[in-house]
């Protein structure tokens, strides 16, 4: 768990020296939606989505394994037999 949350704080330290030496301007272009923004604040946001949909995206498929294994669970109840054990 410690490796995980060093590991992290690692990345978060790069992405801010990344973030901090690039404050050129920049012209951002979308569809019809045309804005000029440091490229700071670009990265920033591009970098907060990407937190966004990561979390969205772990949150929705740890609901969906223990949702799959609530069934499990349910079933086993109901038979009234102990689970079996793979080593």
């Amino acid at each position: 768990m410690k490796i995980k949350l060093i590991m992290s704080l690692i990345l978060a330290f790069l992405a801010f020296i990344f973030i901090i030496q690039n404050t050129v301007p920049v012209q951002v272009t979308f569809l019809l939606w045309s804005i000029e923004m440091s490229r700071v604040v670009l990265l920033l946001i591009m970098l907060g989505a990407g937190m966004i949909i990561g979390w969205v995206m772990c949150s929705y498929l740890r609901y969906m394994r223990s949702r799959r294994l609530g069934g499990t669970k349910d079933k086993l109840a109901s038979t009234g037999s102990d689970p079996v054990v793979k080593p």
